[in-house]
């Protein structure tokens, strides 16, 4: 099966001197990889009879968003 790969190539923007700054992006609508975008998974009942039960990861969409929240902080910050 063909995965597809998505690449953001990032870059610091304009910062204040001494401040940090953060980044938001959203990619949109992947295959979700637990239920492999069906949105459900069957089950079993305890008759043996098959059903189909929602994906807890993606309720049942079968889609996912990315969200990915960047950091930018000077190289000699410390973290603190």
């Amino acid at each position: 099966m063909s995965k597809e790969k998505r690449t953001i190539e990032i870059a610091p923007g304009l910062m204040s001197p001494g401040g940090r700054m953060g980044e938001r992006f959203l990619s949109r609508s992947h295959v979700c990889s637990y239920c492999q975008g069906n949105g459900y998974h069957w089950q079993e009942n305890c008759y043996r009879e098959r059903y189909k039960q929602g994906c807890p990861v993606c309720k049942g969409s079968g889609r996912l968003d990315a969200v990915i929240s960047i950091q930018w902080r000077a190289s000699n910050d410390t973290g603190r």
